[in-house]
């Protein structure tokens, strides 16, 4: 049907008493033309939930401010809704009923698979159920990341909002909501974590409404952690932490991050951190491990073909159910209540203001802040931003293409990375067009324990190459990671797709898909909203926007904005974009580092502007220290034009002399890293033990690196002789990793020298380590 026809046949149907036949036509209506008046105010009178009405009405009135029935519809509406109790709690929004959804037709398919014929309207031709749960969390974690959580010259600006603007902007209205009766109270509890070694910490929980707008006896408890001032007269406005996810554990993070992110930060202040209502210490928390579990079997390929989205609604419905049987009323863990939280326990610990620090969604957190309630904020540093009015899942690829330029052209100006990967951009799309036209099965390991076997395409190693990108141990391999795929070395593939897998263990997937749907999902156009997107999150039954809740945040309270210059995730424009709305503000765009720069203790540079800034928040900070920031020094293969100095060594526990490469650092048993770049395997060790040599080679062939064990049986190449000893030479791979081993036998015993390095360094390490090494090892008599 037309637009038209569709509007005619749903008000034919609301006409005939027809309201479920009605509302079905009347939402594909407004789907495919969402500036119809007409078909938002017959919606909103299909409807019975009042807030779903009201969503209608409103729609109307911001198409057309002057319709008279819509007007008196929610004069009508507001009218009925307020009883001797206060305003009524509103009911929850469902688009459809969960059995009145229509899968015909629907063909939902692996993530990340090449060639499908769907239309495509997400970042990386992503499936739509990928994109929500993975693509999602993989656009804001922190950082967390763990981290989650992640720019030219400055562009020779500090203030780059600092002239040919108004002096004042308008700032934007906060939401209109009922004046609190309640007071946040904050109890005093153990600390359930190790306290980092020096820290004074105070825990405890701040209990606070579910739903501000019904039951306020109906409470969470916001989990909090208070790291006192290492000052002897600390200042009165802590820093208060706003974590990244959504639905990232904070208080985790904060332990984990002490030494090098917030220790520095106390010398004049408190650092307050608590767990967003739903995640982590905080009760209830909003787990959801059906969904994750889901999620990880359809990356293996366990889901059925073409079933994929009845697996994950039957996840989603159970985990719906589940935390609805814990009391949660889902439509309340979203981001204005985290902000209203945010207020609510500084109060309660006594603070009448503070100096916010978010971290890629948490900077959405602080946004609200700013706006609803300004009195409390003095100032705000923002990292890795998501502006308010951002619609993460209707972003197209350019980011990614932008940031992929950066990377070819600093390879280009960085003579040793020019001279090893001489074509980088042609490696890339050789890589990403081959995997697309043939896709290749990795193992990619999570824990020691744990791993799953997964199918790569283009796309997923071009997310990859981006998560590499993120993380700053890991930006200098990126072009070596294009590299070695190309030539058949998937290791560093392997390490990068695990990141984002890993986000699993610390992000609380309740909270994530409710602060998902409501903010992004419900605020995209209808036009531009995949269906199965829109369809789980009507199974979830979450609330949509406010009017006016996703409006740009426009605040004179002073900011520094933080950016990374290698983030695709929430890129430098987006710095910019939000900067536009804050005159007061200050941008340190970090060149060399990707997601969450100001916390990941690479440089002590980001806290001494974050220190700098909160000394005089209205002074622009002195950034020096950033424009002085060397570009990324590029992982390349060793070569053997390079020597390497070998240095004494005697090997108490095994009874021998020999000879290390200087600089590899002793790790056991033996064993010597070279620790060259993140997550290098490379390595060197020399044992004796009273086996033979047969017997060894046996126990490597499963034993090798506790279970990696060889890809094949290791071959016996030839012999050495050096220093009186006949040595036997093996061959072997691990991994796709070369493996050298040498054997020799002494005082009825047997000497062991192993390598293991990469295919594009074996033959030069195996002239300038491990023939040396060999040379130079002998049983001490």
């Amino acid at each position: 049907m037309t637009t038209e026809e569709l509007l005619n046949a749903g008000i034919a149907a609301a006409k005939a008493g027809d309201a479920l036949r009605a509302s079905k036509l009347l939402m594909q209506a407004v789907q495919a033309d969402p500036n119809s008046e007409l078909g938002w105010l017959w919606l909103g009178l299909c409807r019975t939930a009042a807030d779903q009405r009201e969503y209608c009405f409103q729609r109307v009135l911001t198409i057309n401010p002057q319709n008279a029935e819509a007007r008196r519809q929610l004069e009508i509406l507001h009218a009925s809704t307020v009883n001797s109790q206060g305003i009524e709690p509103p009911n929850p929004w469902v688009v459809e009923a969960p059995q009145a959804i229509s899968r015909d037709s629907q063909t939902v398919n692996p993530p990340r698979q090449a060639g499908t014929s769907a239309p495509r309207k997400r970042r990386n031709n992503n499936n739509a159920i990928y994109l929500w749960i993975g693509g999602g969390i993989t656009a804001l974690i922190c950082v967390s990341v763990a981290a989650f959580i992640v720019l030219d010259s400055l562009f020779g600006r500090e203030n780059i909002f600092g002239a040919g603007l108004p002096t004042a902007l308008p700032t934007t209205a906060a939401v209109v909501r009922p004046t609190p009766n309640y007071a946040p109270v904050f109890e005093a509890g153990n600390c359930n974590f190790n306290k980092p070694a020096g820290a004074r910490v105070t825990c405890g929980f701040v209990t606070v409404p579910e739903d501000r707008d019904g039951d306020l006896t109906d409470t969470v408890k916001i989990a909090v952690a208070v790291f006192h001032s290492s000052g002897s007269a600390p200042k009165p406005d802590p820093i208060l932490y706003l974590q990244g996810g959504p639905g990232s554990e904070a208080i985790s993070w904060s332990v984990s991050v002490y030494e090098d992110v917030i220790a520095p930060l106390l010398g004049e202040r408190d650092f307050v951190v608590f767990d967003p209502r739903g995640v982590g210490f905080s009760i209830p928390s909003l787990a959801c491990d059906e969904f994750a579990t889901t999620y990880l079997h359809d990356l293996e390929g366990k889901i059925p073909a073409g079933q994929q989205y009845s697996y994950y609604e039957g996840a989603l419905l159970g985990c719906k159910n589940s935390l609805h049987k814990l009391g949660a009323n889902l439509s309340t863990y979203i981001t204005t209540n985290t902000a209203a939280d945010a207020r609510d326990v500084l109060l309660a610990l006594g603070y009448q203001q503070a100096n916010l620090y978010g971290i890629s969604y948490g900077t959405r957190a602080a946004q609200f802040m700013m706006r609803d309630y300004p009195e409390v904020v003095r100032s705000a540093i923002l990292d890795s931003v998501v502006p308010v009015e951002t619609q993460l899942l209707n972003q197209e690829p350019g980011s990614d293409d932008d940031i992929l330029r950066i990377l070819f052209e600093d390879c280009k100006a960085d003579p040793a990375c020019a001279a090893a990967y001489p074509d980088l951009e042609a490696a890339y799309h050789e890589v990403f067009d081959r995997l697309n036209a043939e896709p290749i099965p990795v193992k990619v390991t999570l824990t020691g324990s744990q791993s799953l076997e997964q199918t790569i395409n283009g796309y997923t190693f071009r997310d990859a190459v981006m998560w590499a990108l993120r993380v700053p141990q890991t930006i200098s391999l990126a072009p070596q990671l294009i590299y070695r795929v190309r030539d058949g070395d998937t290791s560093i593939l392997t390490l990068s797709l695990a990141f984002p897998l890993l986000t699993f263990d610390s992000i609380s997937l309740g909270t994530y898909i409710s602060v998902t749907c409501h903010d992004q999902v419900f605020a995209m156009s209808m036009e531009k909203l995949d269906n199965t997107i829109y369809e789980m999150c009507s199974l979830w039954e979450v609330r949509p926007l406010r009017p006016g809740e996703n409006d740009p945040v426009n605040s004179e309270i002073p900011a520094l904005i933080f950016a990374g210059r290698y983030d695709s995730t929430t890129p430098p424009a987006f710095a910019y974009q939000l900067a536009g709305h804050l005159p007061h503000s200050y941008i340190a765009l970090i060149p060399d580092q990707g997601h969450a720069p100001s916390a990941t203790g690479i440089s002590d540079c980001p806290t001494r502007v974050i220190l700098a800034f909160l000394q005089d928040p209205n002074t622009a900070p002195d950034l020096t220290c950033v424009n002085e920031i060397k570009p990324v020094k590029f992982v390349v293969p060793y070569n053997a034009d390079t020597p390497i100095a070998l240095r004494p060594a005697r090997l108490d526990q095994y009874q021998v002399d020999t000879l290390i490469p200087e600089g590899w650092n002793g790790i056991g048993l033996g064993f010597y890293d070279r620790g060259g770049s993140y997550g290098d395997v490379t390595q060197i060790g020399i044992q004796r033990a009273a086996v033979t040599e047969s017997e060894w080679v046996k126990f490597l062939e499963t034993n090798f690196r506790t279970d990696w064990g060889f890809d094949q049986p290791a071959t016996r190449l030839g012999e050495r002789q050096s220093n009186g000893l006949l040595w036997s030479i093996y061959q072997t791979t691990s991994h796709g990793h070369p493996v050298d081993i040498a054997f020799t036998s002494s005082d009825n015993q047997t000497l062991m020298v192993l390598l293991i390095s990469y295919k594009d360094e074996h033959e030069a390490l195996y002239n300038a380590v491990f023939l040396p090494v060999i040379d130079s090892t002998t049983s001490l008599h």
